[in-house]
């Protein structure tokens, strides 16, 4: 019936595991859920160690960092039933229907995509506040708001290292291939929050990411893409990384402060795209 997926990066995911388990005997299904730790600290793979003694759960410790998308494509291959659930290892469940949100959908030929949420209240850290902020803003839609474009959110591709766009490349397959995105409202909620130098750090690294696809010609246009390509119509590029190259200090600075602003993180992401983007072009 169900196979859940769960890739593990330094996260103790047994209360999702029990949670979800918990959920699927309701359900009266049959399930697996296999967990498979991508290379996490001593730490975290003692604590989930003990998920290898449950029913219906393998836990393994792959040894080696294979990054999100070469963990993903090896959960799916060695999953058993045919109707598969990714889930983040830093997500919480927030529905006691959860799991039979998405049985009430299959079987289906398609993808069946619940979203994401955040949390109502922001963090009591101030140093996650930015990562809290740009997904409650940017990443935590509704499904009539995802449905509005379908492909435009998730074989992932192996190739794409680290963090960032991997989805995205996924989704534009899916669509190459005529393959439907249903979105539903059956979000999990975030948990893993950065504090706000490393957010930027990742955002750095998606940016460079997104240079590399783009300059392969292995994405379509994203928001930003469209603005870089607007730049390049009117010959603004120059003027735009003049302007920001003065303030790039000021702009992380605000972005690391109480009260920052995601217009400044999107000039940002322009910024370091372009930037990446120039010694893929010479």
């Amino acid at each position: 019936m169900l196979s859940i997926l769960i890739p593990i990066y330094n996260q103790d995911v047994r209360p999702l595991v029990y949670a979800l388990s918990k959920q699927c005997i309701k359900a009266n299904i049959n399930y697996q859920i296999l967990c498979f730790d991508d290379g996490s600290d001593e730490k975290w793979r003692l604590l989930n160690k003990e998920l290898a003694f449950k029913i219906n759960v393998n836990y393994t410790e792959v040894g080696e960092n294979m990054g999100r998308s070469r963990i993903r494509n090896y959960l799916g291959k060695l999953a058993y039933y045919p109707h598969l659930l990714f889930i983040d290892g830093d997500s919480t469940v927030k529905s006691k229907s959860f799991v039979q949100n998405y049985i009430d959908h299959l079987p289906m030929e398609g993808i069946v995509a619940g979203g994401t949420a955040y949390t109502k209240r922001p963090p009591t850290s101030k140093k996650k506040y930015l990562h809290w902020l740009y997904g409650s803003k940017h990443e935590a839609l509704s499904a009539r708001e995802r449905n509005k474009d379908p492909f435009g959110w998730p074989s992932f591709d192996d190739e794409i290292k680290g963090y960032g766009y991997e989805d995205t490349v996924y989704a534009n397959q899916l669509k190459n291939h005529r393959i439907d995105i249903i979105h539903i409202d059956n979000p999990l909620i975030h948990d893993g929050l950065e504090i706000n130098t490393v957010f930027l750090e990742k955002i750095a690294h998606a940016m460079g990411n997104l240079a590399t696809l783009y300059h392969h010609q292995m994405i379509g246009e994203t928001r930003l893409i469209k603005v870089y390509h607007r730049l390049l119509k009117f010959k603004g590029l120059g003027i735009f990384e003049r302007w920001m190259t003065s303030r790039v200090e000021a702009v992380k600075s605000n972005l690391c402060g109480p009260k920052p602003s995601l217009l400044k993180l999107q000039l940002l992401k322009l910024y370091l795209f372009i930037q990446a983007l120039k010694p893929l072009q010479k």
